[in-house]
């Protein structure tokens, strides 16, 4: 998408009608979201079937701590996206440049620094967790080889988020199609031998994401470049890969409590993995199986706070605050009866979509179920909070959905669950969830109705004003 179709994009955002934009914006990253998922189940139907329940646990085990160090990443992402799309709104695209270089260099960066750290403590980290003794083998393998894929994944990542802001949803699902078919395609062939393929175990689960996110990550700069994004840094541009410091500061600042809130929240099904370890294998790998069509049933409330906060940013930018509280009611209501429909289908479909994970466990079946039985319904209030809580980002508000996270997770759902063990036992573990996310649902609309979110100035006020005056055959549009 060009700078002029980047700007035609921000005029329908801010003047068209909101709930067909919404759903027209969101669908492309609700499919894209929904592929991510699929690959994801693939890899562990096809690790639970060729390697057994024992290395999938190793799966679940990994997937919390990825998504943990994850939030520098989506941190970073979305302060640079709430600046990008309040600045397209502002038709600023000088600022635009300036936040790209800097979310860029910074994210390379740090991605590189948290593989190495995450590379040397992997060890630590699963004996820390208490995985049980016949996964630990997998979980430090698959642990490491995700470990990585962080670099690639991270970088990959905030450009997405930040074509996104710019309007953009059609070009990020296109390369992640890449990602995702490359990843289908060689998670049987490294995994298990085939002919003269593969052979790699556990470890090539790992090896497979980072072949195929390598070369979306590649064609997708490749793109940017060609079509002259507003995200491509060109000749001039380029000084911006050494970010302004006060730049770099405001975005890290902004970001921090985003990359916090996904420690918190991670942190928390951490504390969780770790009680539902000491019941044993047979639980491990029945939360591991359930874990997995959770995301499913999550997909259309972060495709719609997605949309919601692009939508939002761009509105704020503009100035029209009179829009913003229609995008928020419309959004919410889209989200909350789409994944009421698709909790219901999860349920309606029984113990089929589990039998995917596990195979001749029939203990291991019953307790999954079990456990999507009392869980599944508390997604359905945190498709609320997600579409309230983007509409505070949108406005560079971070740290508030941060510490409502932090209050619901810390002090109401892991409590709940240490409390009522000796009661309920494992059953304690699984009634913390649909707890905590109807305890997050009601504070997040209390401080979306009376906090002061609203009064944030524009992100980029604070930094020194650029020169606007931009060279439009330097654009090349």
């Amino acid at each position: 998408m060009s700078v002029s179709q980047s700007f035609a994009a921000a005029g329908r955002f801010t003047s068209g009608p909101i709930t067909p934009t919404l759903a027209r914006f969101a669908l492309p990253l609700l499919v894209t979201n929904l592929l991510h998922s699929l690959t994801g189940t693939w890899g562990a139907v096809w690790v639970g079937r060729s390697l057994g329940a024992d290395a999938l646990t190793a799966v679940a085990t990994a997937t919390v701590l990825m998504y943990m160090v994850m939030g520098s990443a989506m941190g970073i992402g979305t302060a640079a996206g709430v600046a990008i799309g309040q600045s397209l709104g502002a038709r600023d695209i000088a600022a635009v440049k300036r936040v790209v270089g800097c979310a860029i260099a910074f994210i390379g960066g740090l991605s590189l620094l948290l593989a190495g750290t995450g590379w040397l403590l992997t060890p630590a980290v699963v004996d820390g967790m208490g995985v049980p003794a016949a996964s630990r083998g997998f979980a430090i393998t698959h642990l490491r080889m995700t470990c990585l894929t962080m670099p690639s994944i991270f970088t990959y990542m905030v450009m997405m988020m930040m074509m996104r802001s710019s309007g953009d949803a059609r070009t990020p699902f296109r390369f992640t199609l890449v990602w995702i078919v490359g990843a289908v395609v060689l998670t049987p062939l490294l995994v298990s031998r085939v002919g003269s393929w593969g052979g790699f175990g556990m470890a090539g689960l790992g090896l497979a994401h980072l072949l195929s996110n390598g070369a979306a990550l590649g064609l997708m700069v490749t793109y940017v470049y060609l079509k002259r994004s507003p995200i491509a840094l060109h000749g001039d541009d380029l000084r911006h890969l050494q970010p302004d410091p006060v730049l770099l500061v405001l975005l890290v600042k902004r970001g921090l409590p985003m990359a916090a809130e996904s420690v918190i929240v991670q942190g928390a099904y951490f504390v969780l993995l770790a009680m539902v370890n000491a019941y044993g294998a047979a639980t491990a790998a029945a939360y591991a199986a359930s874990a997995q069509l959770w995301a499913f049933v999550q997909l259309p409330s972060n495709a719609l706070a997605a949309a919601m906060s692009a939508m939002a940013a761009m509105n704020i930018g503009a100035g029209r605050w009179d829009r913003v509280d229609q995008i928020a009611r419309r959004g919410c209501m889209l989200s909350f009866v789409i994944s009421s429909g698709v909790t219901v289908l999860m349920l309606a479909l029984g113990t089929l979509p589990l039998q995917l994970f596990v195979k001749n466990a029939p203990a291991v079946l019953a307790t999954a179920w079990n456990i999507n039985l009392i869980v599944l319904w508390g997604w359905i209030a945190l498709s609320v909070t997600m579409g309230l809580f983007a509409m505070m980002r949108a406005n560079g508000a971070m740290l508030a959905p941060t510490l409502i996270f932090a209050a619901t997770m810390w002090v109401g759902r892991v409590p709940f669950a240490h409390a009522l063990q000796p009661w309920l036992g494992a059953d304690a573990i699984w009634w913390s969830f649909p707890f905590g996310a109807l305890l997050s649902a009601g504070v997040a609309w209390t401080w979306y109705r009376r906090g002061s979110w609203r009064r944030n100035r524009p992100m980029l006020e604070s930094v020194a004003s650029v020169d606007s005056q931009y060279d439009e055959g330097h654009l090349g549009e």
